[in-house]
């Protein structure tokens, strides 16, 4: 969740027409960045409890996947980089 400030009334709540033809007033979720990878830079595969808000009450395996490098690194560039390791 983010800070205070940032839920302003012009950014968090919204108008929306429901079915019935009314104007509500729907306040919008903001949630984390899912996360980058160190060295391709592309967004990583997180599991959905490290991107809400559950991210505090959630243990830090639920949070990663459960490998070397995790949260951290995509699979692609640790696939990479482990086999580079190992021919060298």
């Amino acid at each position: 969740m983010p800070r205070p400030g940032m839920l302003t009334r012009s950014r968090a709540n919204r108008l929306r027409k429901t079915p019935g033809g009314r104007l509500v007033i729907r306040r919008r979720k903001y949630y984390k960045a899912g996360g980058v990878c160190a060295i391709t830079g592309k967004p990583l595969q997180m599991p959905k409890k490290s991107k809400s808000g559950l991210s505090r009450t959630a243990s830090k395996s639920r949070k990663r996947p459960n490998r070397p490098y995790g949260g951290v690194v995509s699979p692609k560039a640790l696939r990479r980089e482990i086999t580079r390791q190992l021919r060298d």
